[in-house]
């Protein structure tokens, strides 16, 4: 996508814009991000690498330097932030309590409706230099409520040969993700908050809800087979004080893939994508 900006973006930050920054899983981090998923689920992670960073971790690390390079300044105050879309691209697992280097950039700002939309990308590398991940987030920025009255998206119909993963989402689990991720956007802890912007309860975070289909994804196919996730957040998941329901499914589709959904306890699609399979030849390191 070429690099286009708006006379006023609502955060402030011009396209072309660029932060870097140094990080490092440690095994405390990795445990209490993987226990995190594990809390939702009733079924136990098979498909894990021992020894390395959840690749959602890594979309999280990334995230948390989109926001960085998009600090709420005057113009964006008064602004909601959400995530549109979110991609991962993992070159090689890395390894719990391996420095990581990061390299953010706005790659473009753009008019959507009264507020702005922004792709921000962030390679992840080595202290080599050789690259681990790269992740691609849309984030948008608008100017209040009334930007989110749009009509809830169809309740499509699951198919019955599809693999199935089911999670709980509290108010207590969204909680302990802010923490793990540093997201404390006030309209996934505050419900006073998320109504003020526009929606009925208090919503997950599109990240959490990313990284349970990435669970998901690891116990259907192991976490060393999938090389990209590509996720469009279509429907906020509401998490009212009883919590909530999200149902994951995959299917195969063309070219090798797995098409990934995410649905609420209502049936609406929550979140949709695809992940690509990577298979790595025989002795080399995932």
């Amino acid at each position: 996508m070429a690099p286009t900006s708006s006379p006023t973006p609502s955060h402030g930050v011009a396209a072309g814009t660029v932060l870097t920054g140094h990080h490092l899983v440690t095994a405390q981090d990795d445990e209490a991000f993987r226990a995190l998923c594990a809390i939702a689920s009733a079924v136990p992670l098979t498909g894990a690498v021992p020894g390395t960073v959840a690749p959602a971790q890594l979309a999280a690390v990334a995230l948390r330097m989109c926001e960085r390079l998009l600090e709420p300044g005057p113009a964006s105050r008064d602004r909601v932030a959400l995530h549109g879309t979110q991609r991962l691209r993992v070159e090689r697992a890395a390894a719990v309590g391996e420095p990581l280097l990061s390299r953010a950039e706005i790659r473009s700002v753009r008019p959507l409706g009264a507020g702005t939309a922004t792709e921000v990308a962030v390679a992840l590398t080595a202290g080599d230099g050789s690259p681990v991940a790269q992740s691609v987030s849309l984030l948008v920025h608008s100017p209040g409520p009334a930007a989110r009255r749009a009509p809830a998206p169809a309740r499509p119909a699951a198919p019955k040969d599809a693999r199935r993963s089911s999670y709980t989402v509290t108010r207590e689990l969204v909680r302990r993700y802010a923490e793990l991720s540093g997201d404390h956007n006030p309209i996934h802890l505050s419900p006073e908050a998320a109504r003020a912007g526009g929606f009925d309860d208090l919503i997950a975070h599109g990240m959490l809800t990313f990284a349970l289909m990435a669970h998901h994804l690891a116990g259907a196919v192991g976490e060393a087979d999938r090389a990209e996730l590509q996720v469009r957040f279509a429907w906020p998941l509401m998490v009212p004080a009883e919590g909530a329901t999200l149902t994951v499914h995959d299917l195969p589709a063309a070219g090798g893939t797995l098409a990934v959904t995410a649905v609420d306890g209502a049936g609406l699609p929550v979140a949709g994508g695809r992940a690509t399979p990577c298979r790595p030849p025989t002795g080399t390191r995932t």
